[in-house]
């Protein structure tokens, strides 16, 4: 029984340490808070577009993007919509979790998150279930800040 301890103790070591360099790569080899400037944030985002990321947020996941735009939905719960971009049909929509500030609709916003997956805008149903109208981007959000508050 006392061969197991250890055993336990060192697999947790080596699963705590895979998460740790996972995370590491996955900015790049930068750790990010948002303690960093706004420059060494850019440094450490990716290139993206609307398009892409929907397509590929799996493989995005866990990334550091760059975004601004005007907020269309927003929440006391820390969470909120913006546009980033307009298409000949509708504008491109991404929802932004973030705790530290409470903004109104049609502030514009620009910050840096994590690529957190994908975020279902539901409504519910005549029996009481939810619809699946669209999914959307959703960002853990690191640092925003308001252009025109």
């Amino acid at each position: 029984m006392t061969k197991s301890k250890p055993i336990g103790i060192g697999a947790g070591i080596v699963i705590l340490g895979m998460i740790l360099v996972y995370a590491y790569t996955q900015t790049g080899g930068i750790e990010v808070n948002d303690s960093m400037s706004d420059s060494e944030l850019a440094s450490a985002a990716i290139d993206w577009n609307y398009y892409d990321l929907l397509k590929n947020i799996d493989e995005l996941e866990g990334k550091v993007i760059h975004f601004t735009g005007t907020i269309n939905v927003a929440s006391k719960k820390g969470v909120f919509g913006i546009n980033v971009g307009e298409s000949s049909i509708k504008e491109d929509v991404i929802f932004v979790e973030y705790d530290k500030e409470e903004f109104v609709k049609r502030n514009i916003v620009e910050g840096f998150g994590y690529v957190k997956g994908i975020r279902n805008i539901e409504r519910t149903n005549s029996v009481g279930g939810a619809d699946i109208l669209e999914q959307v981007p959703n960002i853990q959000a690191i640092k925003v800040s308001c252009t025109n508050c």
